[in-house]
């Protein structure tokens, strides 16, 4: 039976929403990395942090991330070396699996699907700031930069209290730019669409997908300041890749308005398949 656009977009999301048992293989590989890490290094603190960290994560799409905090006298002051030794800790004890670096990240993918991917960001706890807890990780020039996941992760959590489906809203327009193969880094569009809708009343899918990415496109993707002071600014991607996302993110605003157009005008088929343009197919069928 034919179903509305809204209800597509429920559909998609509890599709986007990683499963128990996605959460239960990520967890099963928690254990041997901390005990590496522990012996290796003597880490103190080893906590999830990123995508599925804030509830943004995208089933089969999203790796794991961890927060790896090691005593600053394991620490070298080039951070590429520490990711160095923190690699090969792991592919000793990994000897099968490709351990790579990734930086910020020591990445371990225990198997073909990106969910099985494990990304192992070595940290110096700073002390707290307003409550959040600080640390330096490798930026990608060989020095150290500030974050706070917990600082960063309750932002986006007082903005989908406020404004139910913001968290929704930046798993569709992560999907996008997956599916799209735009090349912005998911955690510049987390804070992007989690900006957008702080401004908002409300969330209607169809409708703010197409604002959320004529957003990013009015701010160009622009490196934007962190929300909560305590850390630098964040960037989308390298320079190399900024003129193709702009191209991907226009193609993208035309397709979403079209859509939205479309079902407002009660040509709801053509809007499924204006829809299915924008996610590359990932998009629920008019009559599923």
């Amino acid at each position: 039976m034919p179903i509305t656009i809204p209800a597509a977009f429920e559909t998609l999301h509890s599709w986007l929403t990683p499963s128990t048992t996605e959460s239960t293989s990520a967890a099963s590989h928690r254990a041997s990395i901390k005990a590496c890490l522990e012996n290796s290094f003597g880490m103190t603190n080893f906590f999830r942090s990123g995508s599925f960290g804030h509830g943004t994560s995208i089933s089969g799409y999203s790796d794991v991330d961890y927060m790896a905090v090691l005593p600053r006298s394991k620490l070298s002051s080039n951070s590429s070396t520490t990711l160095q030794k923190v690699r090969d800790a792991l592919a000793y004890r990994f000897p099968r699996t490709a351990v790579s670096i990734r930086s910020p990240a020591v990445v371990v993918p225990f198997g073909n699907k990106i969910s099985e991917r494990h990304e192992i960001t070595p940290a110096d706890y700073m002390g707290k700031t307003n409550g959040s807890s600080v640390y330096e990780i490798p930026n990608r020039y060989g020095e150290w930069m500030t974050t706070s996941p917990h600082a960063h992760g309750e932002w986006i959590n007082s903005i989908n209290l406020r404004n139910p489906g913001t968290k929704a809203l930046i798993r569709f327009i992560k999907l996008w730019n997956y599916k799209r193969e735009a090349g912005i880094r998911s955690f510049y569009l987390e804070m992007r669409v989690a900006q957008y809708a702080a401004s908002e009343s409300y969330i209607s899918y169809p409708v703010d997908v197409w604002r959320a990415l004529n957003f990013l496109r009015n701010k160009e993707l622009a490196a934007m300041k962190d929300p909560t002071g305590l850390c630098g600014s964040f960037y989308p991607c390298s320079d190399a890749m900024k003129s193709q996302a702009l191209s991907k993110l226009d193609t993208a605003i035309a397709r979403a308005e079209r859509a939205y157009k479309n079902d407002q005008a009660g040509n709801v088929f053509n809007a499924f398949e204006d829809y299915g343009l924008l996610f590359n197919g990932y998009f629920p069928s008019w009559g599923y």
